[in-house]
């Protein structure tokens, strides 16, 4: 009974594989007018302009006279082990923040807090709004 799930198993896989093969070509010979191409930038170009709702860590947050100059610190220190994430300082009244990623997921920022919770065991995942370009790599 099980050599013959096993064998159905490896032939529906063999199938599958065989029709992904050929779906490329039958997708270049589909063809649509050109304003397709027109819509499909402005959609892009819509989305781009849009803010969408993500997560970071927040790794300092401090008040007090001397909290702006321990966030730039905090921030300069975090970018040098982690230059691979994009760290932001943020003014939220009275505090200052230093907020690292630009994560769509939190499932995402919750795999990246665990890389860094030996470096920063206080640091945990916020709710914020994301650029698009920023986290898309296309902003300043």
């Amino acid at each position: 009974m099980r050599l013959r799930i096993v064998l159905f198993l490896l032939f529906v896989a063999g199938a599958l594989t065989a029709q992904a093969q050929t779906l490329p070509s039958v997708l270049n010979e589909i063809e649509y007018p050109h304003t397709v191409d027109t819509l499909l930038l402005r959609r892009m170009e819509h989305r781009l302009e849009k803010q969408s709702e993500g997560y970071r860590i927040l790794i300092f947050s401090q008040s007090g006279n001397h909290s702006k100059s321990a966030a730039i610190e905090a921030k300069s220190a975090f970018d040098l082990v982690y230059p691979e994430c994009k760290s932001y300082i943020l003014f939220e009244e009275p505090y200052f923040k230093v907020k690292a990623g630009n994560f769509t997921t939190r499932v995402d920022a919750g795999i990246f807090l665990r890389s860094i919770k030996k470096d920063y065991p206080y640091a945990f995942i916020v709710k914020d709004v994301l650029d698009v370009k920023t986290y898309l790599g296309l902003g300043d």
